[in-house]
């Protein structure tokens, strides 16, 4: 039970954005830092999986915890809520805040019609699953009912630091020698890379279609070969985005300008090619030349592939779900 005096109700973004900080940095430490852009690109934009209801535990007029959720509609699945993060102040820890807060959360998501409450979430998010780092968390999670994902299905965070970053000279001559155009998407590329997602990666096509949506179409690098056919793509985030999209969030973290590859993605016939690798080289190129310092992998299970390109691991995660 709750302690008498601690209440459990909506975030008010109006009043409660100040409040929610202090409880996170009291709650995260010096792990996982944000600022206010990065709780507003999970609060408040309505990205590619919208927002869900948001909650805080107060104490008198402080709040000493908070949850946010998300709700995820994956085409051809069901509908399904993520924990975008909980925490709890820790001058409050231990006296049920944070069961109470993923009890309210999980009520929430079922009743929006979500028929899991997943840990982690989609763009824009805070995780994808659990922190490693954080194995306290991970016992607090079982506790509460969720099952977690075994070792194989772990994924990481990989960062680059960029200042003096150069596309290793074989690469550039396997990229030439391969006849692939690689550049940044234009309007007349639109339809078909939404063709392509429909057709090679469907759980994509809802991102690719919301960054287009947004105005930053022109942040997707595609690669085509002779024929002319799209054979792979990839997201690109940098200081000229849309910053509330939410791709990457932690500025106050990993510094900045900051800047992120994601959906890397080649199409079943151009595997095993090198498309792959010679995507993530442009872009990562691309966002040097943008002013990027620090470029961001999220959520990978093959970190090993993006360490070729001088990645370096971050942080790693399992995820995890509850049905409802």
């Amino acid at each position: 039970m709750l302690p008498k005096d601690i209440t459990i109700d909506y975030y008010d973004a109006s009043r409660d954005e100040s409040g929610v900080l202090a409880a996170w940095h009291s709650a995260f430490g010096d792990q996982f830092r944000i600022d206010e852009r990065a709780l507003r690109a999970v609060a408040h934009t309505d990205g590619p999986y919208r927002a869900g209801e948001h909650f805080v535990a107060r104490h008198a007029d402080q709040i000493v915890g908070f949850v946010f959720t998300q709700l995820v509609k994956p085409l051809d699945e069901p509908l399904s809520g993520s924990l975008c993060a909980v925490g709890v102040a820790r001058s409050h820890w231990r006296q049920g805040i944070g069961r109470a807060l993923v009890s309210t959360a999980c009520e929430s998501i079922q009743q929006a019609g979500g028929q899991q409450a997943r840990l982690g979430g989609h763009v824009p998010r805070f995780f994808c699953g659990v922190p490693d780092c954080l194995p306290a968390a991970m016992d607090f999670f079982v506790a509460q009912g969720f099952a977690i994902h075994n070792e194989q299905n772990r994924v990481w965070d990989l960062t680059h630091d960029l200042t003096t970053y150069q596309t290793p000279p074989q690469l550039e001559a396997r990229i030439r020698e391969s006849r692939l155009t690689i550049r940044t998407a234009e309007p007349e590329d639109y339809a078909d890379v939404i063709a392509f997602h429909a057709r090679e990666f469907r759980n994509w096509q809802p991102e690719y279609e919301y960054f287009i949506r947004v105005g930053d179409g022109r942040d997707i690098l595609l690669a085509r070969d002779e024929s002319g056919a799209i054979v792979g793509t990839l997201i690109m985030f940098m200081p000229r985005s849309h910053q509330l999209r939410g791709d990457v969030i932690w500025w106050a973290e990993l510094g900045e300008p900051l800047g992120s590859l994601a959906a890397v993605g080649v199409g079943e016939a151009g595997r095993g090619k090198g498309i792959g690798a010679a995507l993530v080289a442009r872009g990562t190129a691309f966002l040097k030349a943008q002013g990027v310092r620090v470029a961001h992998i999220g959520w990978t299970g093959v970190p090993e592939f993006y360490e070729k390109a001088g990645y370096r691991r971050w942080q790693s995660f399992l995820g995890g779900w509850r049905v409802l």
